[in-house]
């Protein structure tokens, strides 16, 4: 019981003054009978008393928030800078699952100094598509991944493509079979069932592995007999330990002799001997990946967990060369929200690269952005990253099991980054980071509107480039791809007159005729203005280092709302609110039928709320003012943007232009007037 009174004194001394340090907490907890909160010395509740009543000995409670850059444990990296690679192979194009494994490595390198190769596994040519590896080095150069080695930049350890490197294969070959690691099988593959294609159904039959050193030399040199080359598994095999710095210790996988020992499956591991060299000579991916990665000298492997299985080989290989393995990091794979293994193509959205790029405007930030966050322990609470700081704070925490891929996240990521693009533009006032962005929208703009350039707004394709470089500028906060956004602001680039609503029935919209008129008025009025704004509406522009850059739509905006307000001003001034519909018409009296002209702007207001011939009363009521600007604003939106989301109506306005508004507004256009 006294434990729970002190408890309460406690959290009474906690609402109090808003904290109790440790030391304090004990010392209440602990205490035989119940102490009151003007009991507990105030120094023991202050951070006077954290400095001197626990002299120094124990930690005080703080109240400091953490950073939301800052570090939340520490990084999970290797000592020495990491030399990585990405070897895909030119088998179809680059998927995200393979952009994601190059990303991490790239990462790897950069974050601690190192270099990141590309590799080209090209050994099975019965599978290359002719235009893969072309567009795989566009599709890095796309997404910022330049590397340090590899085709197309060299590097001392080339070739780096795998098909240029058979001497090197045949020479390691040699040196296995020397050692006794390895040795030639004679036997031929056989053929099961009535199946036109030939498949393995066992091992090594003819017991090939205790065939004399020379005597299989003869055969595959005089006698010319065709011949692979098998790898021996170590008997000691079971003792050996395989290491993966995600999964921690891997075991070999149990299989059967007669699974993977075809030619013609690379990735397939077994409990029989696995093929290193095929009979034409060809190095099996294995093979040939342990010999590259070695005398490349990789010191960190990423890859998918499909590979997993392959790791004990791979170390096995390495123990029989005598060579030291790298670090291994085997990442989940990317799946649906099925959980089924990402296919090339999802439901709504291709997962290649190029047509992720080109089909739906992916931004490279954006992909790369997105990829980072799929399988890697983020240790920040912003998921938004630029590559500069995707490298400042990438390390290899990764989660263990797949990662559910979801567009959702892709486009929330993307309208974040073109944000970032717009504030970047407004403090520098350089355009060109836009440019991308702006080309995307124009084509979408053609493929919608194939005579849009014959208009008179837009002459040519760079006026269209322009004005959707303006439109981005005033709507940054709502792009997510091209067709989405050219939907959304649809209104500014095209107008179609049926598209325009009706007005809603009420007061406030305007809707009555007497009220049609008024606005009418007020709008052809503001559209003959000279937009020479009133002195008391002028507002002083401080250029200054930190503030943005104002923008040419923003100074004919702030034009523009001043002369609503101004011309909402005079029209309440000079009393043409205030007066009965008749008055306008030219009546003398009125019919007594039906609400007067104050209900009808005013449906709600009092006597006392309703604007008088007084002008000094006017200037007493700014919130009539502020109602009726905000009726003229709904009024302009209706008819130029159809009561659509958007900009202001001043920003609006201004990427219309006025000759523009003037039409939509059925409003004759001035010369000498505008914007």
């Amino acid at each position: 019981m006294e434990a729970y009174r002190a408890s309460k004194t406690l959290a009474r001394a906690v609402i109090h003054d808003g904290w109790v340090c440790l030391d304090c907490s004990r010392r209440l907890r602990t205490s035989n009978r119940r102490l009151s909160t003007e009991e507990i010395p105030w120094a023991f509740r202050t951070r006077t008393h954290a400095k001197w009543a626990h002299n120094g000995t124990q930690r005080p409670f703080s109240t400091f928030k953490a950073n939301r850059e800052s570090v939340r444990r520490a990084p999970k990296l290797p000592e020495t800078p990491a030399r990585t690679r990405f070897a895909p192979s030119p088998t179809g194009y680059l998927h995200i699952g393979g952009l994601r494994t190059a990303l991490f490595s790239y990462l790897l390198a950069k974050r601690t100094g190192g270099q990141f190769l590309l590799r080209i596994e090209d050994t099975d040519q019965t599978r290359l598509v002719p235009d893969a590896e072309k567009r795989l080095y566009e599709d890095l150069h796309w997404a910022g991944l330049q590397w340090d080695e590899g085709p197309q930049v060299g590097g001392p350890h080339g070739p780096y493509k795998q098909s240029e490197r058979r001497e090197i294969y045949q020479k390691h070959a040699h040196d296995l079979l020397e050692g006794g690691a390895a040795y030639r099988c004679f036997c031929a593959p056989q053929q099961g069932g009535q199946a036109q294609t030939a498949y393995v159904t066992s091992g090594c039959y003819q017991n090939c592995a205790l065939s004399p050193l020379d005597q299989s030399l003869d055969r595959a040199e005089d006698k010319r007999e065709s011949f692979t080359v098998r790898f021996k598994l170590p008997m000691d095999r079971k003792k050996r330990e395989y290491r993966d710095l995600v999964y921690g210790k891997i075991k070999p996988l149990k299989r059967s002799a007669a699974a993977g020992t075809s030619e013609e499956s690379d990735s397939a591991i077994d409990a029989a001997d696995t093929i290193l060299v095929k009979s034409d000579g060809t190095p099996t991916y294995h093979f040939a990946n342990v010999v590259d990665d070695h005398l490349m000298n990789i010191t960190h492997v990423i890859r998918g967990t499909e590979w997993m299985a392959s790791t004990p080989l791979h170390y096995d290989l390495y123990h029989a060369f005598g060579w030291s393995p790298p670090e291994f990091a085997h990442v989940g794979l990317l799946v649906d929200e099925n959980k089924a293994k990402l296919s090339k193509r999802s439901a709504d959205l291709a997962m290649d690269v190029c047509s992720m790029r080109e089909e739906n405007g992916v931004l490279p930030e954006s992909l790369i952005n997105y990829l980072a966050l799929l399988g890697w322990s983020n240790p920040l609470p912003n998921d938004v990253y630029t590559m500069d700081g995707l490298i400042k704070n990438f390390d290899l925490k990764f989660t263990k099991g797949n990662t559910m891929a979801r567009t959702e996240k892709l486009w929330y990521l993307q309208k974040q980054h073109v944000a970032r693009l717009c504030d970047e533009v407004r403090r520098t006032g350089r355009k060109e980071s836009l440019a991308p962005v702006a080309a995307q929208m124009s084509w979408v703009i053609l493929a919608r509107w194939p005579t849009i350039l014959q208009s008179e707004r837009f002459k040519t394709g760079l006026d269209l480039l322009y004005f959707c470089v303006d439109i981005l500028l005033a709507d940054s906060k709502s792009y997510q791809n091209p067709k989405q956004y050219v939907e959304r602001n649809w209104y500014i680039i095209r107008f179609d007159e049926s598209q325009v609503p009706m007005p809603k029935q009420t007061a406030l919209d305007l809707d009555t005729e007497g009220n049609s008129e008024i606005m009418q008025m007020m709008v052809r009025n503001l559209l003959a203005s000279d937009f020479q704004r009133p002195a008391a509406h002028q507002r002083d522009i401080v250029a200054d280092g930190e503030r943005d850059i104002s923008l040419w739509f923003d100074d004919i905006s702030r034009t523009i709302h001043d002369g609503i307000q101004h011309e909402v001003l005079k029209t309440m001034t000079t009393g043409v609110l205030a007066q009965p519909l008749s008055a306008l018409k030219g009546d003398s009296t009125s019919t007594g039928e039906g609400p007067g002209k104050e209900e009808l702007l005013f449906p709600d207001s009092t006597a006392e709320d309703l604007p008088s011939q007084s002008s000094d009363e006017n200037h007493a009521a700014p919130h009539q003012q502020k109602r009726q600007t905000k009726a003229v604003m709904r009024y302009l939106r209706l008819k130029l943007s159809y009561g659509l989301p958007g900009p202001s109506i001043g920003v609006v306005m201004a990427l219309l232009g006025y000759k523009e508004c003037c039409m939509r507004l059925g409003v004759e256009a001035k010369d000498g007037k505008g914007w």
